[in-house]
């Protein structure tokens, strides 16, 4: 029993560390999209965004099974460590997602961006 609870929870940390596996194969298909603002580049950028929020929130039902037996498996005090593991890798890869949107300059980061929503001031007169 014990060996099934120790199995239960190095399978659970293998979970948690499952977004950062996969971050470098998902830095290296960014960097293969390329910097330019194609449909290609915009649907791998914008998969990698999505796929955090979604993780996040099936995170329960995704610890589930590595749930001690009698506790409420969709708690968050049920394997709080791995899950806050969990959360931290997927916003890593929210954070390489948000980067390459600034390095294409989709995000509006500059003065310039928020033009539309200036006033002008009032002429005067001579």
């Amino acid at each position: 029993a014990a060996s099934y609870t120790a199995l239960k929870e190095k399978r659970a940390w293998d979970l948690a560390i499952s977004p950062a596996k996969s971050l470098p194969m998902q830095a290296f298909m960014l960097y293969m999209s390329g910097g330019g603002v194609q449909i290609f580049s915009m649907g791998i950028v914008f998969m990698l965004l999505l796929t955090p929020f979604k993780n996040i929130a099936g995170m329960n039902a995704a610890f589930a099974p590595f749930a001690p037996a009698p506790s409420n498996s969709t708690s968050w005090n049920t394997l709080p460590l791995q899950k806050l593991v969990y959360v931290a890798c997927n916003l890593l890869t929210l954070a390489v997602g948000l980067w390459k949107y600034r390095s294409m300059g989709l995000l509006p980061t500059g003065t310039g961006d928020w033009l539309a929503f200036e006033t002008r001031g009032q002429v005067r007169s001579i």
